[in-house]
């Protein structure tokens, strides 16, 4: 009796009062790579982290060989699954969310655009497709290689229409991942879009001169 009481402590979030009826949706959606921060429709999972932190990191370590993972500061905190690394973990495959080269692209030039150039109020996705076709205007047929390249289509055949479908495919993806929300025409991002910094905050702060590069 004495380890069973031990490993139930060790996992003492199944003792929430909230378990019963939060555990199952945050588990399926933090394998699916959902980022949970304090926005709408997350406020209740997050707090369940929040207050159950230490022991659903060890469950998550020490059943699925993944790490609950955080980023961010105060209300800008968000929590997630780190499947990044040579060992990514007893989760299937399927239940994880791994971007697509092309969906890198496009993120890393909104995180320039909205964060590095300050454009912190855009919010509508065809201002954004319009605004990358124009600051790039110069970098446009590299840009365009390097899109093409990532997707293994041909050059010839991307164009603006195509390039256009790639944003909006991105911005539904980071959608479903909890790194924006999107309706019609309008986007929020939300603080876990704060990660592509953290992976790729090199290539950010160079992205004009690696475009060059990468598409030749």
């Amino acid at each position: 009796m004495g380890n069973d009481n031990t490993v139930y402590l060790k996992y003492d979030f199944l003792y929430n009062q909230n378990a019963f009826e939060l555990f199952g949706t945050l588990d399926f959606q933090l394998k699916d790579g959902m980022h949970f921060q304090q926005i709408e429709g997350q406020f209740a999972l997050f707090n369940f982290i929040q207050e159950n932190e230490e022991s659903l990191v060890r469950y998550y370590s020490d059943f699925f060989g993944v790490e609950l993972a955080s980023g961010g500061e105060g209300q800008e905190r968000y929590y997630y699954l780190e499947f990044n690394g040579v060992n990514r973990g007893a989760v299937d495959a399927e239940h994880r969310a791994f971007l697509k080269n092309d969906f890198v692209i496009v993120g890393l030039l909104i995180y320039k655009i909205i964060f590095i150039d300050r454009n912190l109020e855009l919010s509508s996705l065809k201002a954004l497709q319009n605004m990358i076709r124009k600051d790039y205007e110069e970098l446009k047929p590299d840009l365009y290689r390097l899109l093409a390249r990532a997707r293994k289509d041909s050059p010839s055949q991307m164009n603006d229409e195509k390039v256009d479908d790639i944003i909006r495919s991105a911005v539904v993806q980071f959608t479903r991942i909890g790194w924006m929300t999107f309706q019609e025409d309008t986007f929020d991002v939300h603080p876990s879009f704060q990660r592509l910094n953290k992976l790729y905050a090199d290539y950010i702060n160079n992205i004009d001169t690696i475009i060059r590069q990468m598409s030749a």
